[in-house]
């Protein structure tokens, strides 16, 4: 027997309590309190049903974040959170994330708690009368924790889980310290990755995964740093050094800009681009593309250059160490390496450690350069050697002097064959930057020949675009579209959408955004409208042009076209994309609103997809259930929630969900392919007892429809 008292009563609507049948349903619990002080009260306030507590009011106001808390554990469950009580009416909860800084010890967190045990932890953030916990410190600079990644933003960097509402950035020069061309070939959706907290604002939480920031081992084997932290203007060393750094933006008008580092970005002036004359330069640099500057002037702005002259006069630490090499010899070494560029593209791509610049580049080797000298110089002598030796059996009478000239005008001849050969390898490689790989054997009369034979092609016609716009000439591809449009037969809709759909990307990369518009307005004249538009919404958010994507989809397909789900799906996913969860939340009860009830379904179960992909699993896990709850013979719903459930890897999860499903009473069909994913599903785990547990309830279930049949 104790004596408590009676503290609170409040309300419990939780599906562990629950059937999942009855969500109306409520349960008042009371709460009681044993503590000294307040049993030897005379008078305690207690609450009524349905009355706020002030203590869990005002627990965020006397605990702020960063201090200390202590509770008792009180609930461990499948969605990745460790519940605390701690006190009446008041709980915490801790993401399994911020539990260790340990991997292996943050991946067996629902072994190393127990429900009741006493655990002290730290106040992570406080929003909503929810208070978020952590085991590993406070939300402050300098932070290292796991992060789940949520999505991969090309020319911007990595969308991470630091906590349940804490989400970041890792900026592409933060990822590693040292840049690659391609940042994600490591990183994928749904990875832990260890980061530091760089920066805290309202607006964005910047994160970094550098080892050189995050791993104390790391920095005491003295490792090198290939591309160091910029973390402002002063830490750059004008005409001292060059930089590498990645596209982050480019107008037509003001040049590219190139991110430094997280807060440092540098611009590119038209002029400083290339020592050559571009025309058409906006496609060979992209947004995301690692190149190689020198700093210009850091005042007013920062002003950068890529341009191969500038970069040659600075040496960098790298080739400072490098033998020189006179001036005669270049032209001996321009055929070698010019040869040996298009076999090092290939390493390029996975070394790290190689410059980017924008302009076609000879790549060095990182043997000794005089070594290379004398080995082609012994090589040639050996061959003219033996050229001679051949000639001096048939012609006994030549001198010495003859032999020497016979052995100079040899190399000379393989010097030049080499220099022709190395300029059409060059040639061909610029080529294959500016065009499809397909084009380059193909001339033009080639493309003529070929529309001529299928005129009714669109894949013909593209590539003879493609091929125009690989030489530069922007108009003649216009021109090429327009004739396509008029050689396709009229009811071969689908090829003439291919080719206006190129036409979008050519108006897009090399027009304006009226010009664009112009075109789109003409397809829609002739074509389905709803198609068009989605067309052109792809386009441009693929180039990563948003704010002209919102104003298609506000303007024209929200507007004309709300009763189709798939508008509404598609700037879904765009709004996602960005980031934008909120807009993409408040998106779906519009398009609810709009959209024929007969279709409320199926974008429901889109808009969860969305939230596994890019917002909270555990929402979109919710979205899924009360669907569910309400349609739970749609097989194709069970079949998404599976599969994203499964995706999620969490074992316990997806046995209760498949545990649900073979609960259910209906059709033997149905059930059948219910009991084939769990026995898939538990076969692909490897646990052979549970295996045999799922076929036996199958056995029970047809013995069981077996004996109602009889009866």
């Amino acid at each position: 027997r104790l004596d408590a008292k009676l503290i609170v009563f409040r309300h419990s609507k939780s599906y562990r309590y629950l059937p999942i049948t009855r969500t109306d349903f409520v349960v008042s619990m009371a709460e009681f309190s044993l503590r000294p002080s307040i049993m030897e009260l005379n008078e305690v306030k207690t609450y009524a049903e349905g009355e706020k507590v002030e203590e869990a009011q005002d627990y965020a106001l006397l605990h702020p974040e960063g201090s200390e808390v202590t509770g008792y554990v009180r609930n461990i469950d499948c969605n990745g959170f460790v519940w605390v009580a701690l006190s009446p009416g008041v709980e915490g909860r801790i993401w399994h994330t911020l539990t260790s800084t340990d991997k292996v010890e943050m991946e067996r967190w629902k072994e190393r708690f127990t429900i009741g045990t006493a655990i002290t932890a730290t106040v992570f953030s406080s929003r909503d009368n929810r208070i978020d916990l952590s085991l590993v410190g406070g939300l402050a600079e300098g932070l290292k924790a796991w992060c789940l990644v949520r999505s991969l933003i090309p020319g911007i960097g990595l969308r991470v889980q630091l906590s349940a509402r804490q989400h970041g950035l890792v900026p592409l020069t933060e990822i590693s310290d040292t840049f690659n061309k391609n940042p994600f070939n490591k990183i994928k959706e749904g990875d832990m990755i260890y980061c530091t907290v760089i920066k805290t604002s309202d607006k964005q939480l910047l994160l970094s995964n550098r080892k050189s920031r995050t791993s104390q081992r790391w920095k005491k084997k003295g490792s090198t740093v290939t591309d160091p932290v910029i973390a402002s203007v002063e830490d750059l060393e004008p005409d001292a050094k060059t930089y590498r750094g990645y596209i982050k933006s480019v107008s037509q008008t003001a040049g590219i800009f190139v991110s430094l580092g997280y807060d440092t970005v540098g611009r590119v002036v038209l002029k400083n681009m290339s020592d050559n004359f571009l025309k058409h330069w906006e496609p060979m640099f992209p947004v995301g593309k690692l190149v190689r500057v020198c700093v210009l002037s850091t005042e007013p702005r920062l002003q950068l250059s890529m341009k191969r002259s500038d970069l040659t006069k600075i040496k960098s630490s790298e080739e400072s160490d490098a033998p020189q090499i006179q001036e005669c010899l270049d032209d001996i070494l321009m055929s070698k390496y010019q040869l040996n560029s298009s076999d090092e593209d290939a390493e390029e791509d996975e070394s790290e450690t190689e410059s980017e610049t924008a302009a076609p580049k000879i790549v060095y080797r990182k043997t000794s350069v005089v070594e290379d000298v004398d080995q082609d110089l012994k090589r040639a002598l050996r061959e003219s050697n033996s050229e001679d030796e051949d000639e001096d059996e048939v012609e006994e009478a030549d001198t010495e002097k003859s032999e020497e000239t016979v052995k100079g005008k040899s190399f000379e001849k393989r010097e030049r064959k080499r220099r022709k050969e190395a300029d059409e390898r060059e040639t061909r490689r610029i080529e294959r930057a500016l065009a499809d790989n397909s084009n380059d054997a193909l001339t033009e009369e080639d493309h003529e020949r070929e529309v001529a034979v299928n005129p009714n092609n669109a894949a013909s016609w593209v590539k003879f675009m493609a091929y125009y716009l690989g030489l530069g000439k922007v108009d003649k591809a216009r021109q090429t579209a327009t004739k396509a449009l008029a050689s396709i037969n009229y009811r071969l809709e689908n090829e003439k959408l291919d080719v206006w759909a190129a036409l979008f990307n050519l108006e897009n990369s090399f027009g304006s955004y009226e010009s664009l518009m112009s075109v789109c307005r003409e397809a829609s004249t002739t074509n389905d409208h709803k198609t068009v538009f989605l067309k052109l919404a792809s386009v441009l958010h693929s180039s990563h042009k948003f704010t002209e994507l919102d104003d298609i989809f506000k303007t024209v397909l929200l507007k004309k076209h709300k009763h189709s789900r798939k508008v509404w799906c598609q700037y879904g996913d765009s709004l996602g994309s960005q980031s934008r969860l909120d807009d993409m939340r408040d998106l779906l009860p519009r398009a609810l609103k709009s959209l024929p009830k007969h279709k409320h379904v199926r974008t429901i179960s889109y808009f969860a997809q969305l939230e596994y992909k890019y917002g909270d699993p555990n929402r979109g896990s919710t979205m899924f259930e009360n669907v569910l709850t309400t349609y739970p013979a749609r097989l194709d719903l069970w079949s998404v929630y599976i599969d994203r459930t499964i995706a999620m890897k969490d074992i316990s999860q997806a046995r209760n969900v498949f545990e649900r499903a073979i609960g259910l009473k209906l059709p033997l069909k149905k059930m059948k392919f219910f009991y084939k994913r769990y026995i898939d599903y538990e076969t692909s785990l490897g646990g052979s007892g549970k295996v045999e547990y799922v076929k036996n309830k199958a056995r029970d279930y047809l013995q069981q429809e077996k004996g109602e049949g009889s009866c």
